[in-house]
């Protein structure tokens, strides 16, 4: 059980405003280290740059045997009277000495590298003490360029030891991490619930939280960062304005048309983030183009090429086809006009925002063979919390709340079963599936038993990603070997939207995926591509 920060005023620590940023990133140092300490055997830690302790009782509440040292006498002494099950010691991260404490399986080194004046030197030593994973949270410009800022520093308690100190880009820790040692670097996917560690209206971004390791760590949770390198060379004289504006001008002239409209649409979308701008997609639909992850790549011809592609080849004339998880149409519109008037298309959006621009898109199309289904769907009806995403994610909104930066704003809304919903309506046969539902996907099937059953029974393209259906308490590979135990092969897509037999004994998947019933395998004959399996996440270690 988490248990909240508290403690009289005696230290700079111990003010309000420090314990609630002390109780954010105390959460997430326990949900990581509850997570990795099975996965890679942690036993032992070392909490770097302690304070006053309060993250090294963290660490031996999580069941690690713990050390800590801080640079400052007077915050041993008190961590010592606050936590004597802890052994605390004085010591400077930015000296050699610092090593003979020995090697750690985990280091935590929290709110202190920006305190220093060689944080390189720093980092090199927190490397030669880490035996496999340093977790380290710091204050940061959101950059990924890699530079540093010398700042003055205060002589108070809680800031720098001198009077100096710098201040790194979220790019040059990575960069010097990557430098001292450490084989691979990922940022923490859920960052700690606290201003600091998101952009607001009054400030960037100022916090991140890292994870360096000596092997790589398969997480659904951790971003991988590449190490950044120099985009120019800094010596280099930039031409005037001028000549810059008219090397602009000269690149978007010659640029094809649809090129010159994206341009102006994404910066369209700069000064009027609110604003939709018509958009004639590829397969002939319209498409109003708003400031969001979806419409972005659409924009530049670039939004899930390979999967529009296989489904207006796969679809046919007359055919029944639902799509689950909606959004704002893409999907539906596409198989709009593939089925034409024969056909049905079924659109499920819990979303009142969503369902607006999708009812928007089907009007403007004049799509009358769609209809529009205003809840969502799982194992079992009733009403649920829709965990709506504000900003530009509209596509990751979740039943459960999603691993994203932005904040979320929960909706109450209807969930049905998909197979009590299929015997009101007396479908005879589903054709297709597309299945999108940040997450849900395999609580959407559990409640489809008997479509899974009768056949002939749908081909289903479905979103497999960790970091959605981690919030759910299951892995991807579970969703893929939920549908292959009931008779369904899997196919990954080339970048031409032909099939490819999937390697399902992967660790990890992430992307869309094609599962097809064994018995419409010939069905899908002539958009399977004639080379070997994929594999479409992690190899097996």
């Amino acid at each position: 059980m988490n248990t909240k920060v508290t403690a009289s005023p005696r230290t700079v620590f111990d003010q309000s405003h420090y314990l609630k940023l002390i109780e954010a990133r105390g959460d997430t140092i326990r949900r990581m280290v509850k997570e990795l300490k099975p996965a890679l055997d942690l036993s032992t830690a070392l909490d770097a740059g302690c304070g006053v302790g309060f993250f090294s009782e963290i660490l031996c509440e999580c069941g690690l045997e713990v050390r800590a040292f801080d640079g400052r006498i007077e915050n041993v002494k008190e961590a010592r009277r606050r936590f004597p099950q802890v052994s605390f010691e004085h010591g400077d991260i930015q000296s050699l000495e610092i090593r003979t404490l020995g090697e750690f399986d985990l280091v935590l080194c929290f709110g202190l590298l920006y305190h220093l004046e060689n944080p390189l030197l720093a980092i090199r030593n927190l490397h030669a003490l880490t035996r496999n994973v340093l977790l380290l949270e710091s204050m940061c410009f959101p950059e990924q360029e890699p530079w540093m800022l010398l700042r003055e520093e205060p002589s108070f308690e809680d800031q720098s030891l001198k009077d100096i100190a710098f201040y790194a880009s979220e790019g040059c820790l990575v960069k010097m991490l990557y430098r001292a040692g450490f084989t691979a670097v990922y940022r923490i996917a859920l960052l700690p619930d606290h201003d600091d560690f998101r952009e607001t209206q009054e400030h960037a971004r100022r916090r991140t939280v890292l994870l360096a390791a000596s092997e790589p760590v398969v997480r659904p949770d951790l971003v991988l960062l590449e190490e950044p390198h120099e985009a120019a060379n800094p010596w280099d004289k930039l031409p005037s304005k001028k000549i810059r504006l008219a090397r602009r001008v000269k690149r978007f002239l010659a640029s094809p048309s649809k090129a010159k409209y994206a341009s102006f649409a994404h910066r369209l979308h700069r000064w009027f983030p609110r604003a939709a701008v018509p958009v004639h997609l590829p397969f002939g639909a319209w498409w109003l183009a708003r400031n969001d992850h979806v419409s972005q790549p659409i924009l530049d011809g670039e939004f899930e090429l390979a999967e529009s592609s296989f489904v207006q080849r796969f679809l046919k004339p007359g055919m029944t086809v639902l799509d689950i998880g909606a959004h704002h149409g893409f999907y539906s519109l596409l198989a709009s006009l593939v089925v034409g008037p024969g056909g049905k298309v079924y659109s499920f959006e819990p979303s009142p925002r969503e369902r607006y621009a999708l009812l928007k898109h089907l009007r403007l199309n004049r799509c009358t063979n769609v209809q529009v289904m205003d809840f969502a769907l799982g194992n079992e009806n009733g009403d649920a919390n829709l965990y709506i995403v504000d900003g530009n994610q509209t596509g990751c909104n979740s039943l459960r709340p999603p691993i994203v930066l932005s904040d979320t704003l929960p909706t109450r809304v209807r969930v049905a079963r998909l197979d009590d919903w299929l015997e009101q309506q007396k479908l005879p046969q589903i054709d297709f599936v597309k299945l999108d539902v940040e997450g849900g996907e395999i609580h959407v099937l559990r409640g489809a038993e008997r479509l899974l059953e009768r056949k002939p029974r749908p081909v289903i393209l479905m979103e497999a990603q960790d970091i959605r259906t981690r919030p759910w308490g299951y892995s991807s590979k579970e969703l893929i070997e939920y549908l292959n135990q009931r008779g369904f092969n899997w196919f990954a897509m080339n970048g031409n939207g032909y099939l490819e037999p999937s390697d399902i004994s992967a660790i990890e998947f992430d992307g869309n995926f094609v599962a097809c019933p064994q018995e419409r395998e010939r069905d899908l004959q002539s958009l399977v591509s004639a080379s070997t399996p994929q594999t479409n996440g992690q190899p097996k270690a």
